[in-house]
């Protein structure tokens, strides 16, 4: 858990759960569910997949193909 939600979501579970103050419980629920939508969403970065330095005069073709034909 990393990050000021990994935080909260963290001291929630610590605090609240553990210690019993409500307010931390409600707290780290609450960053746990931004998380957790986050997680579905997609928001999360992108992922390097190849790198490769090109030398002067050569190009790169980008292209996608569709996984199914239809």
């Amino acid at each position: 858990m990393a990050g000021p939600l990994g935080y909260l979501q963290r001291q929630g579970i610590v605090r609240g759960l553990l210690g019993g103050r409500r307010g931390w419980l409600v707290l780290g629920a609450l960053a746990g569910a931004i998380r957790l939508v986050g997680r579905f969403a997609g928001t999360r970065r992108m992922r390097t997949v190849s790198t490769e330095e090109l030398r002067p005069g050569e190009g790169l073709l980008i292209s996608h193909r569709p996984d199914h034909p239809e």
